[in-house]
Parts: structure tokens; sequence; C-alpha cells
């Protein structure tokens, strides 16, 4: 594989790019460098590694935005390599680090499709705990700006650097990734909405997102991805209001409608995305829940129904 270089956006302020972006800030005081996320494994870790090297600097610090592998997979190369390396991360983020099988029982931990994983990260990697807040994070005299971006994954942050580059996470998706899913990965559909208000609020030079690289027109697309959430949520709603459904009939009609395969793992993404959407349906009193016969079945509120 070719050898990759860090793409500069503004001032201090890069990105490596490959399946997946990782942000990359380098402090040329001294030559060192801040990763917002640390690529999907060892092997990406190491090509990032020789980017840096080609521009004379070496990481010092690494920024996790979640709990995801692929934003977490190359912190132990790091860790190891350069042994005062500080790993910063949410508590929900170090939670998941910690162990793996968390992730699963955001679906529903259903037996023999999601299975328990042992402990893949040790917990000792994060170094320092990111209260969940907006709020300043100070790295070798540079000021970071730390971001709550709720929605995608529990405990998700973006980071804004003093160049005015947003680096998003994966609250926002890149027009690729949106042209071949329209089924978004949402643990919390209400959160999710707030941070892509959020960001389109925040007049930025450049965003950055992890499946997607540089974007300067981010109210686009945030409209796109406001639309696809109403569009998922009024498709759920609009299956409910046809007749009570329960939570396996609304997951078959989702997985058929977005086209997905019939695996197991495919099933169990539908699964924890319907029970984001009917979290929130269910907060804004737009569906009921009722256990009829030990079935577990969701119905529409209507007008009568609430009296």
């Amino acid at each position: 594989m070719k050898e990759k270089s860090l793409e500069l956006i503004n001032g201090n302020s890069y990105l490596f790019e490959e399946d997946l972006t990782v942000g990359v800030y380098v402090n040329k005081s001294n030559q060192s460098a801040v990763l917002i996320d640390s690529g999907a494994n060892k092997e990406v870790a190491k090509r990032i590694d020789q980017a840096l090297k080609q521009s004379g600097c070496q990481v010092v610090a690494i920024i996790l935005t979640h709990g995801h592998k692929a934003q977490l997979g190359g912190v132990s190369y790091f860790k190891q390599k350069y042994k005062q390396v500080k790993v910063y991360a949410t508590s929900w983020t170090a939670q998941f680090m910690e162990k793996r099988a968390l992730e699963n029982w955001l679906s529903g931990h259903i037996p023999c499709v999601t299975k328990e994983h042992e402990q893949s990260e040790a917990a000792d990697m994060i170094t320092d705990i990111i209260p969940y807040r907006d709020r300043h994070l100070v790295i070798d005299q540079v000021s970071f700006s730390i971001v709550t971006l709720p929605g995608h994954f529990p405990g998700m942050i973006g980071v804004i650097t003093p160049d005015q580059v947003f680096y998003c996470g994966d609250a926002v998706f890149g027009n690729k990734t949106l042209m071949k899913q329209k089924l978004l990965y949402y643990t919390d559909v209400k959160g999710a909405r707030a941070s892509l208000r959020k960001i389109a609020q925040s007049k930025r030079y450049a965003y950055v997102v992890s499946h997607g690289g540089k974007c300067k027109d981010i109210a686009s697309l945030v409209q796109q991805h406001q639309q696809l959430i109403d569009e998922t949520s009024h498709f759920i709603l609009g299956l409910i209001r046809e007749q009570p459904m329960t939570l396996e009939n609304i997951v078959q009609k989702v997985m058929n409608e977005y086209q997905l395969q019939n695996k197991s793992a495919h099933f169990a993404l539908a699964n924890s995305i319907v029970r984001s959407y009917l979290t929130e349906l269910s907060d804004s009193s737009k569906v009921r829940a009722t256990v009829n016969d030990g079935i577990l079945q969701y119905y529409a509120r209507t007008s009568a129904a609430l009296l």
C-alpha cells in the first residue's frame, strides 16, 4: 500500500484518511501531535505513525470521540510505542473500551445473535477522563473545545481545534455513506437531533467526519440527516398506525424497507435502531406499549386513547 501523508485543513489542523478519517493537530512549537481517534486497528495506527514521522512529529495525546472499535482500535499501538502518550475519553467510552460486550446490550443482547466478547482493550489505556459536558481541554498549552454530541453512540464528543476545525466523529456521515445507506445508526434519536442542530449552528472554518473526511457545506449535510431521521420515524409510526405491532414485526418491516440482508448482524443493527426510534416516539407520546397474553405490542396513540 502506498504511504499516505497528512492532509492539511487549516493552520495546524490535519486529517489522515483511509476508510475512516482520523483527525490530527500538530503543535509546531514542539512537533507534537494530538490525534482525534486512533484508527481502526494496529495496522492503520502504524500508517498514521509513519505519516507523522514524515512530518517530523510524534503522538503525545489521543482524544477518543466514542467507544466504537473503529475509533479506538489503534490506541494499544500508540500506548505500546509511546509510553507517555495521554489518552482522553469520556467515562462512557472508557466503559465500552473496557467491556466490549456492553455494545451488544445496545442491541438488546439477542441470544444466538449477539455474543459476549472477552475484554479486548485494557481499562488503563485511558489516562484522563473527560467530563461529559461542553468544555475546554488543554493539552500542551493548546486549548481544544470539547462538544457533547449524543445520538450515534453513548457519550460521543466532537473536538474543535484553535484553527476552528470541527472534528464531528460519527455525529454526521459523509455524502458517500448517505448515498449507500439511508438507515442511519443511532442509539438516541432525540440526542441525534440535538447534536445535528448544534453542529449546524456552529460556524466553523471546516468540519471533519469519520465516514467522509473534510466537509465545508455542513448545513446541507445536516439537512440530509434530519430528513432521513424524519423519514425513518414517519415510516415506523406509519406501521404502528396501521395496526398494533411487536418489536420483531417492526424490525422485519424496517429491514425489508431499507433492504438489509438476512444476516444476524443486520438484524441486531436494525433492532437497535428501531428501539431508539420507539423510545423517541414513546417519549413524545406518539406510541404506547401494552403486554397482551405475554406479547408486547406497540400502538399508535390517538386523542381518544389519551383521554
